[in-house]
C-alpha cells in the first residue's frame, strides 16, 4: 500500500509538472517551462523504475494509480495557475445578429462603465450588423460583459487575452 502512495504522489508530481511546462511554454515562459519539463522527466524515471521493480500482481494496481495521478495531475495545476494569476485584458469580439440589437447592447455595455468600440459590418446576407470589441481588465468586468452578452442574440469569443 506504502508502494501505492510513493508511486502516486510521484506520478501526479510528474503530470503536474509536465502540464505546468505546457502552461508556461504558452505563456512564453521558456526557463520556467524547461525546468517543469526537466524535474518531470526525473520523476518519471523513478515511476518507471517502481513498475518495472514491482511484482506482477502489483502491476495493475500501480497501473491503475498512475492512470488516477495522470488524470488528477492534468486537470488540477491549470486550474490552480489560473487562479493565482493576476488579472490580464480580455477583449471580447462581439458580432451582433442585427444593427438594432448590437447598438442595443453597445449601449448596456456603456451605461456599465465597459470600455467598447463598435464598428459596422454586414452578414452574409449583406445586412448592416455592428461588430463590437469589449475590454475587460479583470474577471469582474469579464463576468459583466459575458452576461450582458448572454442577453442579445450576438455571436463572440474571445480575441485576445494580454
Amino acid at each position: 500500500m506504502f508502494t501505492l502512495l510513493i508511486v502516486f504522489l510521484m506520478k501526479f508530481t510528474d503530470c503536474a509538472l509536465s502540464t505546468a511546462k505546457t502552461v508556461f511554454l504558452v505563456k512564453n515562459k521558456y526557463f520556467v517551462s524547461s525546468i517543469m519539463n526537466s524535474l518531470a522527466a526525473a520523476l518519471f524515471i523513478f515511476v518507471a523504475d517502481m513498475m518495472a521493480n514491482s511484482e506482477s500482481d502489483m502491476k495493475i494496481w500501480i497501473a491503475a494509480v498512475v492512470f488516477l495521478a495522470n488524470l488528477l495531475g492534468g486537470y488540477i495545476p491549470p486550474r490552480l495557475i489560473d487562479k493565482v494569476e493576476k488579472d490580464r485584458l480580455f477583449i471580447f469580439q462581439i458580432t451582433s445578429s442585427t444593427f438594432e440589437n448590437g447598438t442595443e447592447m453597445a449601449d448596456r455595455l456603456r451605461e456599465l462603465n465597459m470600455p467598447v468600440s463598435t464598428n459596422t459590418g454586414y452578414d452574409k446576407y449583406m445586412n448592416k450588423i455592428l461588430i463590437c470589441n469589449a475590454y475587460a481588465s479583470t474577471r469582474k468586468e469579464s463576468k459583466i460583459i459575458s452576461s450582458v452578452i448572454s442577453n442579445y442574440d450576438c455571436k463572440w469569443h474571445v480575441v485576445q487575452a494580454i
